[in-house]
C-alpha cells in the first residue's frame, strides 16, 4: 500500500542513483480484516508495476477490495507519472525538486475528476562521511481534498552498500543490513498515501490513508535482478470520501497484516 508513499521524495534518499532504468512489478495481499464500527469484513489485494530511473517515473496500481458484505466500489485503478531532479547548491548543500501526477478511478476514467498533483522541494546537507539529513515541504492538490505536509529524514549510507544503512525521517523510516551483494534483511515504516480517486457511480472522491510496518528480505541473484519479499502490518487504515471538498463518511479498517512480494529488474 505504501508504494506511492515516497515517489515524489525518493531521489533525496538515494543521491547516488544512476540514470539506469528500474521496473518493479508488485503484489500485496492482505488477511481478513474488520470494518469498525460495521459487521463487515474485507480483504485486499494491489498489484501494479512500476518504472523509473534518476528523473522520470510512470506506473500503474489496482487496489482490488473484497468484502463479505457488498459496498458500493470494489476495484480503484491508479495512473501516475513523477519527475525528479537533485543537484548541488554550495559545499555540502544540496537540494532536489519533484513532480508527482497521478489519475485515479472505480469505473469511468476521468482526468478532471481523479486527478491529484503532488509537488515537492527538499534541501539536503551532506556529511561526507556517510552521514546526510533532508527537509522540507510538499502537498497534494486535487478536487476533493488538499494538504501540505513536511518532509524530514537523516541518511546513513545507501541501502546497496555493504553492512547497515538507514533513513530515519518522515514520511517513512527503512533500516538495512546488507550481508552480501546477494542478500538483505530490512525493515520499513511509514505513512500509507495509496491515492486519489474518483468514483463516478456515487460522484464522490475517495483518498487511502493509514501507517504500515514491514519486514521484508531482497535476494539478488544478479546485479540486473532482485526479489523483494516479506510481511507488513498495516495500522489505522482508512478510505475517507469527500464530495467536492466537503468530508461525507469514511470506512476505517482494523489492524491486519499483509504479504507482498517483489520484482526489481535493472538496466
Amino acid at each position: 500500500m505504501k508504494k506511492l508513499s515516497l515517489l515524489f521524495v525518493g531521489v533525496a534518499l538515494s543521491l547516488n542513483a544512476t540514470a539506469a532504468w528500474q521496473i518493479t512489478p508488485y503484489g500485496y495481499f492482505s488477511q481478513k480484516a474488520e470494518v469498525k464500527n460495521s459487521s463487515n469484513k474485507a480483504s485486499y489485494s494491489v498489484y501494479g508495476f512500476d518504472v523509473k530511473n534518476e528523473y522520470f517515473g510512470f506506473g500503474y496500481k489496482r487496489t482490488s477490495y473484497d468484502f463479505d458484505h457488498k459496498t458500493f466500489f470494489k476495484n480503484l485503478d491508479l495512473i501516475y507519472a513523477s519527475a525528479d531532479y537533485s543537484g548541488t547548491i554550495k559545499g555540502n548543500w544540496g537540494y532536489a525538486v519533484g513532480l508527482f501526477v497521478s489519475v485515479g478511478w472505480e469505473d469511468k476514467f476521468k482526468v478532471s475528476k481523479g486527478y491529484d498533483v503532488s509537488p515537492s522541494a527538499i534541501l539536503t546537507y551532506d556529511f561526507k562521511n556517510d552521514w546526510s539529513v533532508m527537509a522540507g515541504v510538499g502537498g497534494s492538490l486535487n478536487k476533493a481534498h488538499n494538504f501540505a505536509f513536511g518532509i524530514l529524514g537523516v541518511k546513513y549510507r545507501d541501502p546497496s552498500d555493504l553492512g547497515f544503512s538507514l533513513s530515519l525521517g518522515y514520511p517513512t523510516t527503512m533500516a538495512n543490513y546488507r550481508f552480501s551483494e546477494k542478500f538483505a534483511l530490512g525493515a520499513e515504516a511509514g505513512a500509507i498515501r495509496g491515492g486519489h480517486y474518483y468514483l463516478s457511480k456515487k460522484e464522490l472522491y475517495a483518498y487511502e490513508k493509514g501507517y504500515e510496518a514491514s519486514l521484508y528480505m531482497q535476494y539478488t541473484p544478479v546485479k540486473q535482478f532482485a526479489i523483494k519479499t516479506g510481511v507488513g502490518y498495516n495500522i489505522d487504515r482508512e478510505i475517507k470520501f469527500y464530495d467536492s471538498k466537503t468530508s461525507v463518511g469514511k470506512i476505517e479498517f482494523k489492524d491486519e497484516a499483509h504479504f507482498f512480494i517483489d520484482g526489481i529488474v535493472s538496466f
